[in-house]
């Protein structure tokens, strides 16, 4: 009978195996092992209540039969009863020294509170009995991810699903660390599997439905979703299907969702964030007054309920927002949060004299409100740049953190910059890059000189594609100090746009690796091989073909030696800035790629080469490339999008507004021509050369 009713289990036929142990324990209600496996049906058709209460019965028969203390422990860790489970677990062990799956459980429930070192030790005791078994490698391997070693963790558990292939547990830790990796597309392979085999949990199909969000799938995540979207709801899954509706274009739906995780928790800032957008959308202020004012009448001391209603107040109505201020001052007399809100109504109705006090005010009570010392300092500075020098000075002695004295001294740059110091600003925006510098990326290498290259050593140009054919893949990228990631945010909706590799999740391919350059100009790197391992990585990105906008974190022509004879319909799309003003605004602000500037001199070299290579690349036609100068488009969205529409030839939708980015003006270059002579004169011929005016 057991073996029928294990064989029942493995084919998943849940409810013949139920029968089949019903009647073995009505045939022998004395017998621990038929109680052990009605338990086991039980628990396989969903009742752990009465898999826990049969166990139970097993174990009033052989009180010291160790693997019933241990189906006991798993039972109890599946409805999350974790004390109950440890001391089954103990007893289990206590009985059986070699019980593995004792110690495997054990790990886990560990690894469930965060202790990793425990989990690591109950591993290394439960691999002296099964070194290779799967529920032990994925131990293993979320141990590792735990400590953010993804490739370890990864490897571990692919060796653990090659052994057992539908563990659910190794199945999990799979997709947890293929989304460690930034793999999401497998990821979402690993979840479906596993939801399709055992159903979906709630945490399970939220995991999958973040997955797919990442994709920018998020119609697919809602549906994903759909199944967990009970009565009995958890605010975070409620804000997750509102956020998905939205992103989705559904409005409406997405405040049903959305309304429910107010009611539940009236105070989370996101869920308030997503529906005040909601409600802009559908440009329903109404609804928006009244779901805010039922949930103040339940949340009064909730001071992000107070940030949104006042955020429901239309922009050109003071009076109606001084009263909500009153009303929040009423409730919350001392939060900060009320009077921060109190200076930038005041602001915005032109009483900069009222701002400026409440900034004041707000500064004494909180040194490091850095938004209160940012009204001082801009009203200042309109006022008296000298005052406002002298104020963010006076603040630098009390910056507690390098990142505290580096954002200062920006700040402090920039104020010397308006007032005129043209050679303390340069001087400081130097110090603080170079600074930056040793946390960041060093200066690409640059490749042989393209006027060095002889016209026949370039590969022959298979892939290029006739001119009105459309790009199935294109390559953007822009030096530091170009504003190319404003550009990237304008495409950032085109399906197949992917920035990742800006972030610790880039793949290690051929546009992204160092070594390229070198490897591709000596021959020790095959181009071929460079183009598969970038289409074999697409898939792992989300991307099914090649239909894609890859934002590049630099370029070299040496790439044209992939791109040429292998990369099919593709294009290149340079962003950039007169050079002069690049340089300027790469030690000023950085560069979203995060290359460090190690000085004004050593960029502006480097600055030169590269773009002299792009000049080469366009002058020669050496692929299909478009140039776009966004010089006085810095900073503007819809001159940005018109700019970047009139040269893709598509039209590109305008962002909602949004604060300005940082950014120096073009033309800025021209008041340090005299601070940065020598680097201007490196990078004056390659400005001309670009279509730029020499001064």
């Amino acid at each position: 009978m057991q073996d029928q009713i294990l064989e029942a289990l493995r084919r998943g036929a849940n409810d013949e195996a139920l029968a089949l142990a019903r009647r073995y324990a009505q045939a022998e209600p004395d017998s621990a092992s038929a109680h052990r496996m009605l338990a086991m049906a039980l628990g396989a058709t969903g009742d752990r209540e009465g898999a826990l209460a049969t166990v139970d019965r097993a174990l009033d028969i052989a009180r010291d039969d160790p693997d019933l203390h241990f189906q006991r422990a798993a039972l109890l860790a599946g409805d999350r009863d974790v004390e109950g489970a440890r001391a089954a677990l103990e007893r289990s062990v206590e009985l059986n020294p070699n019980q593995f799956g004792a110690y495997i459980l054990q790990a886990q429930l560990a690894l469930t509170r965060g202790d990793l070192d425990e989990a690591e030790r109950l591993a290394r005791v439960a691999a002296r009995l099964e070194p290779e078994h799967p529920r032990l490698l994925s131990v293993d391997g979320m141990v590792a991810l735990g400590r953010r070693r993804p490739d370890e963790a990864l490897a571990l558990l692919s060796r653990a699903a090659e052994r057992a292939p539908e563990d659910e547990q190794v199945l999990l830790g799979l997709a947890l660390a293929y989304i460690a990796k930034g793999h999401d597309a497998f990821a979402e392979q690993a979840l479906r599997q596993l939801i399709d085999r055992r159903g979906g949990p709630r945490p399970w199909r939220q995991l999958l439905a973040e997955t797919l969000q990442r994709q920018r799938r998020p119609a697919e995540a809602l549906d994903a979703l759909a199944p967990a979207l009970d009565r009995q709801v958890p605010p975070a899954t409620l804000r997750l299907a509102g956020e998905l509706a939205l992103e989705a274009g559904r409005a409406d739906e997405a405040l049903e969702w959305l309304r429910r995780a107010i009611a539940a928790d009236p105070g989370t800032p996101r869920v308030l964030a997503l529906a005040l957008e909601a409600w802009r959308r559908l440009d329903d202020r109404e609804d928006a007054v009244r779901t805010l004012e039922s949930a103040l009448a339940t949340a009064p001391d909730a001071p992000a309920l107070w940030q949104a209603r006042l955020a429901s107040v239309p922009n050109d109505d003071p009076e109606a927002a001084r009263a909500v201020l009153a009303r929040w001052t009423s409730a919350l007399p001392d939060d900060p949060a009320a009077m921060e809100a109190r200076m930038q109504v005041s602001l915005r109705s032109g009483d900069t004299d009222a701002a400026l006090e409440q900034a004041r005010t707000l500064a004494q009570r909180q040194p490091g409100h850095a938004g209160a010392h940012a009204v001082i300092v801009d009203i200042l500075k309109a006022r008296d740049p000298e005052a406002a020098i002298a104020h963010v000075e006076a603040m630098l002695p009390a910056a507690g953190s390098d990142a505290a004295r580096e954002r200062l001294g920006g700040w402090l740059a920039m104020l010397e910059d308006a007032a005129g110091r043209t050679a303390k600003a340069a001087a400081r925006w130097e110090a603080l890059a170079m600074l930056r510098a040793s946390r960041q990326l060093p200066l690409p290498p640059v490749s042989k000189p393209p006027q060095e290259v002889a016209a026949g050593d370039w590969p022959q140009w298979s892939a290029r594609g006739e001119p009105g054919d459309p790009v199935q893949s294109l390559f953007l990228w822009g030096p530091p100090g170009s504003c190319v990631e404003q550009v990237a945010g304008l495409l950032s909706d085109v399906p197949g746009f992917r920035a990742d590799r800006m972030s610790p999740q880039s793949p290690g391919d051929v546009f992204q690796r160092y070594v390229s350059v070198p490897g591709l100009s000596n021959g020790e790197l095959d181009p071929a091989l460079a183009a598969q391992g970038w289409r074999d990585g697409l898939a792992a990105r989300g991307i099914g073909d090649q239909r894609v906008i890859e934002w590049l974190i630099w370029w070299d022509n040496a790439l044209l030696r992939v791109l040429r004879p292998h990369v099919e319909r593709a294009g290149l799309l340079f962003v950039i800035r007169d050079p002069r003003d690049m340089l300027l605004q790469w030690a000023a602000f950085g560069s979203p790629m995060h290359i460090g500037l190690p000085s004004y001199q050593q960029a502006a070299w480097w600055l030169d080469l590269v773009l002299h290579q792009a000049a080469e690349l366009l002058e020669q036609q050496l692929y299909r490339a478009t140039l776009v100068r966004i010089d006085g488009c810095e900073g503007d969205a819809n001159a940005l999008a018109g700019v970047l529409s009139e040269a893709l030839g598509a039209q590109l939708n305008v962002p909602p507004p949004a604060p300005r980015p940082p950014n120096l003006p073009a033309g800025h270059w021209r008041r340090y021509t005299e601070v940065l002579a020598e680097p201007f004169a490196l990078l004056t011929p390659v400005a001309v050369r670009l279509g730029y005016p020499e001064t």
